[in-house]
């Protein structure tokens, strides 16, 4: 049996062995999700092992048919080590089963979900408030500055490739899915890579994908965030790229204007004039107001009905959210249900995380004041 659709009773009866030398001894838990390249996991260490979570994410996949992208996400994540907004990456392991199967695993971090999970349940899918936008938007900015600063190029962000981790009482979003990214200024024979909908006018007219590229794609995912769908979702086939060619994505005329003027600093559409990551965080819809910043955390009421109070961010991580409550299994067709099937990214390898929120609309807010 091939690795890219197995569930963990499949490893199981294949009598699943580790063949590593540095991994630690640990246990296959329930199915997180799965995608074009494997299945990701819960994996639970058997007993304490220094540097390793008693808890983790493991992403598997067959190994007999070589080099894969999950190859290249271990080599990019292990040199982004130690980078707080990036997913962190704790060791990996081949096992072998009965059958023959060598597979491949990769031990993360184990997130609660994907920033997209969140877009399409908050508000049944009509956008995130300002203050959600604002703080997950610069905790996935400053995983970016720091990818870049480490000469890589992500290629494929988006919301389904931001990670959100429990921190505290609240969760961080982490830029992930390294699968498809490269160093900088290292032209691809492949050509471009990543998700259509996400692709910039250079990367459409020139084949160019740098670090510019990825800004770009910020902002497509900011705009998902703000609306509830990624940028072109209703655009034909046949229109696509030469819209993205010629065009910029539309920005809503009902959100701030700082966050107006966000979205245009990242569509600037000449490369080298659009502003870099270190850049925009300095922009003033990232720059905590004198009122204070605000993050939003799940309070049950005496009547056990959920509602979401307003705090000030000194009082919590800066990219709190609801909560998420993951499933055992997923479906791939849902997760770009906006996006034309035909507009898929390039090569289509994405893992599929599961949840839902444990807070449904109507939302309440009560803001606090400094």
């Amino acid at each position: 049996m091939g690795g890219m659709k197995r569930s963990r009773e499949d490893y199981i009866a294949g009598g699943e062995v580790s063949l590593g030398y540095t991994a630690p001894s640990w246990s296959r838990g329930q199915l997180l999700g799965r995608g074009g390249f494997g299945s990701v996991f819960v994996a639970k260490l058997k007993k304490p092992c220094l540097g390793f979570p008693p808890i983790m994410a493991v992403k598997s996949e067959n190994a007999a048919s070589g080099p894969s992208s999950l190859s290249t996400e271990q080599r990019f994540l292990q040199a982004l080590k130690g980078c707080p907004n990036v997913v962190q990456y704790f060791g990996s392991d081949i096992t072998t089963t009965n059958s023959g199967d060598i597979i491949h695993n990769v031990f993360l971090e184990l997130a609660s979900g994907s920033l997209a999970d969140f877009i399409k349940k908050y508000g049944s899918g009509t956008g995130m408030p300002e203050v959600l936008v604002r703080n997950c938007t610069r905790s996935i900015l400053i995983g970016l500055k720091q990818v870049h600063d480490r000469g890589f190029v992500h290629c494929d962000i988006k919301p389904h490739n931001v990670l959100l981790v429990p921190n505290g009482d609240g969760y961080v979003a982490k830029v992930a899915d390294f699968g498809l990214a490269k160093r900088q200024n290292v032209r691809d024979a492949s050509g471009v890579r990543g998700t259509h909908l996400f692709f910039s006018p250079e990367m459409v007219r020139y084949r160019i994908q740098e670090a510019p590229s990825d800004i770009w794609a910020l902002g497509c995912s900011v705009l998902m965030m703000l609306t509830g769908k990624p940028p072109w979702a209703s655009t034909p086939k046949s229109e696509l790229m030469s819209r993205i060619a010629t065009e910029s994505p539309t920005i809503p005329p009902n959100i701030s204007k700082e966050a107006q003027n966000f979205l245009s600093c990242c569509f600037v559409r000449h490369p080298v004039k659009r502003l870099t990551a270190t850049e925009l965080l300095s922009h003033i819809f990232l720059v905590e107001s004198d009122e204070g910043e605000v993050y939003i955390q799940e309070k049950a009421k005496v009547s056990d009905e959920k509602s979401l109070e307003v705090k000030p961010q000194s009082q919590r991580c800066p990219s709190a959210l609801p909560s998420f409550i993951p499933l055992p299994s997923s479906s791939s067709e849902e997760e770009e249900e906006h996006i034309p099937a035909a507009a898929k990214r390039t090569c289509y390898r994405q893992i599929h995380p599961v949840a839902i929120m444990g807070c449904q609309p109507p939302v309440t807010f009560t803001v606090r004041a400094n």
